[in-house]
């Protein structure tokens, strides 16, 4: 029998229609038969008995459909087990953290985690605190909580750099001083501040080459409808809105959308602003992949005589690692090296200790130190995150492998 055609009956000769269950689109799986039309933003996308396939399931995520509705087939019982026992047994409101807490991470890639990205313990400290903070506020309100269902937990393709570059803007804040409430209106603004660009049509986000003034002017609507959303919530500090409004403002003019300048720029706008340049650079898009934090800081660099208030950019600069504490560098001479010191002049050239050789063994005596400031013909090719527990011994055999991150 045809589950998605046919009715079945009761033991009396009642037709009954077979039930339908709304499931996430994160949670849809290739195979699963529509019950109903689904159309979205007042579009038919599919008719009712489409069978889905992984490209289907794949369009629907980049459409932002949030859920379908379907039929279950008797192969489906497991996963109607695991999503009737979800509705009967919510997460406790701990676990509902730490489920959000574990999403956040998945997107924050590994250098730009407090732990390892930050200069100073302490800073890493507060920033810590403040995550822990936030994470209990965005529970505490239901329109809160409906923004993160709308970005998808920050899975939708043009927020996925959010919380990265809420990491970095909280590392800057705390350098600057900002006590924990500070940090935490910060910290808030500059998690939502790009969610205007789920207004955005994804397919010119999505172009690769470069797009055309119409084009251009679609995507800047998105600081227009940012604040909008965001001046909805009233769970919300008024700055988050401001920031939403703002990030796109250069300190010495040129930006948009008023072509503010200088002070008239709110700080936390100017603190995002660079976090969220530097977070699109450290972040995939589909037309290219991410650069390496050091790329990133030297493409920035150029831009601070335009963009950048030289006072968030020192406090960036001196808070802020662009080779994380716990990384090893594969150099230019094929040695594998844990960097150890970190001048503030020239961050892109720390000092470093020889681990490996270049074959990937572990170097026997003595460990060897090299300040690349004083050796420019020493590039840095590549550097990973390597866990202390993970690390090689000089007793093991087996070579050091050090891929690209």
């Amino acid at each position: 029998m045809d589950v998605a055609k046919e009715l079945s009956r009761t033991d009396h000769g009642t037709a009954v229609a077979l039930p339908e269950f709304r499931v996430p689109i994160e949670r849809a799986v290739p195979g699963m038969v529509l019950s109903r039309n689904l159309e979205h933003r007042g579009q038919m996308l599919l008719r009712h008995n489409s069978t889905l396939d992984s490209a289907l399931i794949e369009r629907l995520r980049e459409q932002q459909v949030d859920y379908i509705y379907i039929h279950f087939s008797d192969q489906d019982v497991e996963f109607y087990k695991r999503l009737v026992l979800n509705h009967d047994n919510p997460p406790t409101y701990e676990g509902m953290g730490r489920m959000l807490r574990d999403a956040f991470w998945e997107l924050v890639p590994s250098f730009a985690r407090p732990e390892y990205c930050t200069r100073e313990a302490s800073v890493a400290r507060i920033v810590e605190e403040t995550i822990h903070h936030t994470i209990d506020l965005l529970f505490s309100s239901q329109r809160c909580f409906e923004l993160l269902r709308q970005t998808r937990f920050f899975q939708a393709r043009p927020v996925r750099h959010c919380p990265t570059a809420w990491v970095y803007s909280l590392c800057i804040g705390a350098g600057l001083g900002y006590n924990v409430p500070h940090l935490l209106d910060l910290g808030i603004a500059a998690l939502f501040y790009d969610v205007g660009m789920l207004r955005v049509n994804p397919r010119v986000l999505a172009k690769p080459g470069r797009l055309t003034e119409a084009e251009w002017g679609e995507v800047r609507k998105h600081s227009y409808f940012g604040r909008r959303i965001l001046e909805e919530v009233n769970s919300f500090s008024s700055t988050a809105a401001i920031v939403a409004f703002e990030h796109h403002e250069n300190y010495y003019g040129g930006g948009y959308p008023k072509n503010k300048r200088g002070s008239s720029i709110h700080e936390f706008s100017q603190i995002v602003s660079l976090a969220d340049k530097f977070a699109a650079l450290v972040t995939a898009r589909d037309y290219r992949q991410r650069f390496q934090p050091y790329q990133a800081y030297e493409m920035l660099l150029a831009q601070t005589k335009s963009s950048v208030s030289p006072r968030i950019f020192v406090a960036f600069l001196k808070h802020v690692l662009l080779y994380p504490r716990g990384s090893m560098l594969r150099l230019s001479t094929g040695e594998i090296a844990e960097p150890v010191s970190f001048p503030l002049h020239l961050p892109t050239r720390p000092t470093v200790m020889i681990t490996h050789g270049p074959e990937g063994h572990s170097v026997v005596g003595a460990p060897r130190m090299i300040h690349l400031v004083e050796h420019p013909q020493i590039g840095i090719e590549s550097f990973a995150i390597v866990e202390e527990q993970q690390r090689w011994s000089q007793a093991e055999p087996e070579p050091l492998r050090l891929e690209r991150i």
